[in-house]
């Protein structure tokens, strides 16, 4: 069954965009159309952050306050601690990815303005992504919602996998806190040990979910013994469990396809 059959048997809407590093073969559905973000946005927010570090020597010691109006609800940890607490970038960069703190992307969303992760969008090519507001504001600030496509993410993350995000380095410390991310691996169901820029000996998958009530994300690097991938798949209309369980069975079957293209 082709991958457009398979998506269109499931309930609710999907984008897929896969790419074979080593082949440059790809399996693609609906890879351009626009579906809000989740928080697949993190990943451009933290592309923001290390590009001031490499192009304008940011300090990622640097620290900034948690105050209490900061603190909004959703995944992550910081709305738990007691504001006044200072935390160096470092530590809010890694938050937001690993475990999707939702008070730390807007503590640096702050920092960082919505313009400057727009404009490095902007200069990557992506076009179909875009920050448009804070994370669980109440008043919604803007009517638009953060959004992105299939391609766009995983053009970054083949960006980040080739070490061409702004620089080897800065690609390489991406990718090792891609690789510390604890949502559900969607992406992969199998993986062994492959080479591929920050790869290290236990850690196959270097990844970011996003969820909402109806919609869930996957988007990645999956280095498997047949090849080096990277692979978005995005769903929404449907609720979050119905989603996760489907985009699990894309991701199987679309690295199955792509691997079978590359033998």
């Amino acid at each position: 069954m082709d991958l457009q059959s398979m998506v269109e048997r499931f309930p609710g809407e999907y984008s897929v965009y896969a790419k074979n590093l080593e082949t440059g073969d790809v399996a693609a559905v609906n890879e351009h159309t626009e579906r809000p973000s989740a928080s697949l946005i993190k990943v451009p927010i933290m592309a923001e952050i290390f590009r001031r570090v490499e192009e304008e020597h940011l300090n990622l010691d640097e620290t900034l306050t948690l105050r209490a109006e900061d603190q909004v609800p959703g995944s992550g940890v910081l709305i738990d601690l007691t504001p006044g607490l200072r935390l160096p970038l470092r530590d809010l960069t890694t938050l937001m990815i690993t475990v999707s703190d939702n008070t730390a992307t807007n503590l640096l969303i702050d920092f960082v303005g919505v313009d400057s992760v727009n404009a490095l969008m902007r200069r990557l090519g992506l076009h179909h992504t875009a920050l448009e507001r804070r994370l669980e504001r109440i008043p919604v600030e803007r009517p638009r919602a953060n959004r992105t496509s299939a391609y766009d993410m995983t053009r970054l993350m083949e960006l980040l996998a080739r070490g061409e995000l702004i620089s080897v380095d800065v690609s390489r410390r991406m990718v090792r806190i891609l690789e510390r991310c604890q949502g559900p691996v969607s992406i992969a169901s199998q993986a062994s040990e492959s080479d591929y820029i920050g790869a290290l000996p236990d850690v196959r998958v270097a990844h970011k979910t996003g969820s909402l009530s109806q919609a869930s994300h996957d988007s990645g690097i999956v280095a498997l013994s047949s090849g080096i991938y990277v692979v978005t798949i995005m769903s929404q209309g449907a609720p979050e469990s119905v989603l996760l369980k489907n985009i699990g069975r894309i991701g199987k079957d679309v690295l199955r396809q792509l691997s079978k293209r590359s033998r």
